[in-house]
């Protein structure tokens, strides 16, 4: 298993407010994969499984709004 920052546990604030590009780099720099699920309102169509080392990002207008695992 790969490193993840902060053993895994993945903090909403150390997102919400960057825009994309920022809180994937910071996100894929500490071992996580990204997904994006929500673009300003409308929900990406998305597969089911869960995944310890991924983050799901809601962006509106190119910034972070909500930030989870799986």
């Amino acid at each position: 298993m790969s490193y993840l920052r902060d053993n895994g546990i993945i903090t909403e604030k150390q997102y919400v407010g960057k825009t994309l590009d920022e809180a994937t780099k910071y996100a894929e720099d500490g071992g996580f994969v990204v997904r994006v699920v929500e673009v300003d309102g409308h929900s990406k169509m998305l597969t089911m499984e869960v995944k310890s080392n991924r983050i799901n990002f809601r962006v509106k207008g190119g910034y972070i709004t909500a930030a989870y695992g799986g």
